[in-house]
């Protein structure tokens, strides 16, 4: 019987008279899956029968590809494009029941059905003893197929090695939102040095992108407007929209890649109204010289801005 990751355990018995579990202790991180509907499984609840083994693996930066171009007579190449590609995590799990084969088969069975991939992707969770928490979206790809030899199985208890596909390589931390509102005493908040005249919210700030790449924000300017120039100095970018709109309506800029949209009201498309020469630009990591500006504003106009920092590792 092979041996658990836990302190002077030898696998866990085989009868449901035998003794309770011992105590767990680890530091390595809390992994969940959260299903397609909402349902959280912990896989690292050692009172409640689950552990993730030692020997994890694709938690860290994934593989890349390198789009090259070489000359004849010339050595070497060089490099053009750099693209991060999806991956694999692989979690070995241990999981059991206390009390009977049945309740250990119905644990087992609901984690089956939790992770058919036929209901679409899920997400991984990782939360590490610093309390750091890190989020990828994974689909499961291989490693319950069932096992019952004598190392990998027994009346209550089994040992899998699962795979999970990411198609999105990189780990996302927690939302960061920043509002900057004119107020009536024509300035903006909160710790800005914005200007408000009667027709433009001018102004300039840094933001810091904590992650280890691009992050794409999505926006949200609250009306009365006329038009919207959004800079990131930093990068060389700038989106720009002309659209008036009222006071309480509100243009969302969603700049995440394959998700990219203008909508006003959340219904009317934009697109049309996005200067040609604008970019979807992201926010480079470390710090980020942005420039906000708003045509025909009000002391009602508001610039939102949300983003999730991507990380190369959990």
């Amino acid at each position: 019987m092979p041996i658990l990751v836990a302190p002077t355990i030898i696998g866990p018995p085989e009868t449901p008279d035998g003794p309770g579990w011992p105590p767990y202790t680890n530091s390595m991180p809390k992994v969940s899956f959260t299903d397609p509907t909402g349902l959280v499984t912990m896989l690292t609840d050692w009172e409640r029968g689950w552990v993730v083994q030692t020997g994890a693996k694709g938690l860290d930066m994934p593989t890349y590809a390198f789009s090259q171009d070489e000359s004849p007579g010339i050595d070497g190449y060089e490099i053009r494009e750099v693209r991060a590609l999806g991956k694999d995590i692989i979690l070995p799990i241990a999981f059991w029941a206390n009390d009977s084969r049945q309740a250990y088969l119905q644990r087992r069975r609901q984690f089956i059905r939790s992770v058919n991939p036929k209901r679409g992707p899920g997400i991984l969770t990782l939360t590490q003893p610093d309390g750091a928490v890190r989020t990828i979206g994974a689909i499961y790809a291989g490693g319950l197929e069932g096992d019952e030899s004598r190392d990998a199985a027994g009346e209550r208890w089994c040992i899998n090695v699962i795979t999970f596909a990411c198609p999105k390589p990189h780990w996302i931390g927690g939302e960061v939102t920043t509002e900057w509102r004119s107020a009536v005493d024509t300035e903006f908040f909160p710790f800005l040095p914005l200007s408000v005249g009667d027709s433009q919210v001018l102004g300039e700030v840094a933001v810091d992108n904590d992650g280890d790449d691009d992050a794409y924000p999505i926006w949200s300017v609250t009306g009365p407007a006329t038009g919207v120039t959004l800079s990131n100095s930093t990068t060389g970018e700038s989106l720009a929209l002309t659209r008036s709109i009222d006071e309480g309506d509100e243009i969302v800029i969603d700049t995440r890649q394959r998700r990219q949209s203008a909508l006003l009201n959340g219904v009317t498309n934009l697109w049309p109204n996005i200067d040609d020469d604008s970019s979807m630009w992201g926010l480079a990591p470390g710090l980020n010289d942005l420039a906000l500006a708003v045509d025909g504003s009000s002391a009602d106009t508001a610039v939102r801005m949300t983003y999730q920092p991507r990380y190369l590792a959990a």
